[in-house]
């Protein structure tokens, strides 16, 4: 009589080899050390599980690539070298592996383009609704594909498929996202050395995680626990995002006007009495509609169309989105000769593009009667400048991404906005254009104030904080309703009454440190604000 065979044991999985993880981490840190790299935030995804990891690649690709030749190259060699990290972890280069690593990157490869060029064109064209599509595909990708590569090779199909059943094994790559977070953070706030000195710290994560998703060791409602606080985080940052002002608020006419007059300055897009800062109610910053005025983007006139404009526009031409493109200096011509004869002093306050302008009319000395600037929504610099249009030169494919989303449809309808347009080419295109005329002093007796969105925080390199101004907390809204929050008109009739500015919660002054590794890095990088002057903007005394 027979004996019965054996069932046969289950073959072991072969132990992660940091080997060529270790390399890549020594590489990079030394890259960036010297200079070669750039020492931006996101830095610390270089060395991310992937596949944050190739998703890093591209965003530095895209943004340093003069032309596509030298992208796809770039390109090719990132796939080789991450196809052979991963080999190497999965147990070595030997041919099963580099087979099942290659098959991965190239399936996350259709997803993690397009996310990567929304936050390439949310940084050329400083646009905040890109940044934060492109921040939620990169997640999403990262969910559902991070726990294949340590499932079951050889085969990916069978990888995915085991992945699935564990649910993706969400607590784990939740936690290591929210560990990367908190990095990626501190390397934000430590600037220039800090991305540099985390990058060891990001590659022992991944090693860690890697061994979790490998294994799938216990301490699960732990990790589960921790995956669920940055979700809870994201989740309220899209309702607060979701349920802010719609509209103006209206207030009564005040019973002590302020002297002088008020006039408001629209950004790209607006038009006669079509405008977030047109449409406010003067009456809740201390003014009358006598004393309020519409500047027009068209010049000088007889008046423009009321449309939602609270007050009837009394001067300047009727004008439509394509005047917001018109080159600065005429721009500036048109503001000039429209403040001439308003009474003094004069309250300009104007929204996103209308903030480069104003401050430039101010550094030159033709803002007549003007001594308060309320500066909404300002961007301090334009961190992916991009070549015109048909001529090679860094950034490249930016340029090709923002006249491509330029032209897409969004809410509301399609954007007149045309990057290659004459105040496009001025401020977006033009490395350091924003930062360079910010810079400039502006006259004795003029004040500003700025006032940040929240979500804009990702897309400043170097942080909200305009030189020569007062900085109020940023605000959380979107950036077109800024306007209409009432911490908006809180922290104006703080500071035309030179009353201290509202205190900041400690949360808004975290999101652009948490988001901003998912930037793209700046072309020209940009430095940290001195910390006593970050101190000041926190307190909101400065």
């Amino acid at each position: 009589m027979s004996r019965p065979v054996p069932a046969a044991a289950p073959a072991a999985v072969p132990p992660l080899r940091p080997g060529a993880l270790v390399l890549l981490t020594a590489a990079v840190t030394a890259l960036a050390a010297a200079g070669v790299l750039p020492r931006w935030p996101g830095l610390v995804h270089l060395v991310a599980l992937p596949p944050l990891d190739l998703i890093a690649d591209l965003r530095l690709l895209m943004a340093v690539s003069s032309g596509y030749p030298q992208f796809l190259a770039g390109l090719a060699a990132a796939l080789a070298l991450r196809v052979t990290v991963l080999a190497f972890l999965l147990g070595g280069a030997r041919g099963p592996a580099l087979r099942y690593a290659a098959r991965y990157y190239l399936a996350v490869l259709p997803a993690a383009l397009p996310a990567a060029g929304l936050l390439l064109g949310a940084g050329a064209l400083l646009f905040y609704g890109l940044f934060w599509a492109g921040t939620a595909a990169v997640l999403l990708v990262t969910a559902l594909t991070a726990a294949v590569p340590w499932a079951a090779p050889p085969r990916l199909a069978r990888g995915c498929a085991t992945a699935a059943r564990h649910g993706m094994r969400l607590g784990t790559v939740g936690a290591c996202l929210a560990a990367l977070a908190v990095i990626g953070a501190v390397a934000d706030v430590t600037r220039p050395a800090g991305p540099v000195l985390l990058v060891p710290v990001s590659a022992l994560l991944t090693f860690a995680a890697a061994r979790a998703l490998r294994a799938d060791p216990g301490l699960r409602a732990v990790r589960r626990l921790v995956a669920a606080v940055p979700a809870a985080g994201i989740a309220a940052l899209a309702l607060v995002a979701a349920t802010g002002p719609a509209g103006p608020p209206t207030a009564p006419e005040p019973q002590e006007p302020r002297p002088g007059s008020l006039m408001l300055m629209s950004g790209v897009d607006s038009a006669s009495g079509l405008g977030a800062i047109l449409e406010i109610d003067p009456h809740t910053l201390g003014y009358r509609c006598g004393q309020t005025f519409y500047y027009s983007y068209a010049g000088p006139g007889d008046g423009q169309p009321r449309n939602l404009a609270m007050c009837p526009p009394t001067g300047g031409a009727p004008y439509g989105p394509g005047d917001t493109l018109r080159p600065t200096a005429e721009l500036i011509t048109f503001l000039e000769a429209q403040l001439t004869s308003l009474p003094r002093p004069v309250t300009l306050a104007t929204h996103s593009q209308g903030v480069w302008i104003t401050w430039e009319a101010a550094a030159d000395g033709r803002l007549p009667g003007v001594s308060e600037l309320v500066l909404t929504g300002p961007f301090p610099q334009n961190p992916v400048p991009y070549p015109p249009q048909g001529e090679p030169g860094r950034s490249r494919p930016a340029a090709d991404v923002a006249r491509l989303v330029a032209g897409l449809p969004r809410p509301g309808g399609t954007s007149a906005f045309e990057p290659d347009s004459p105040l496009g080419r001025e401020w977006l295109a033009r490395p350091r254009a924003v930062g360079r005329t910010l810079a400039r002093p502006l006259p004795p007796g003029v004040r500003a104030l700025g006032v940040a969105s929240v979500f804009d925080l990702p897309l400043m390199p170097g942080g909200p904080d305009l030189p020569g101004a007062a900085d109020a907390c940023p605000v959380p809204v979107i950036h077109p309703n800024l306007p209409y929050a009432t911490e908006f008109r809180r922290a104006v009739t703080a500071f035309l009454e030179r009353r201290p500015l509202p205190d900041c919660p400690r949360w808004r002054s975290l999101v652009g440190p948490v988001f901003r590794p998912f930037a793209v890095p700046a072309v020209e990088p940009a430095g940290r604000p001195p910390a006593g002057r970050r101190r000041a903007v926190v307190s909101g005394r400065l």
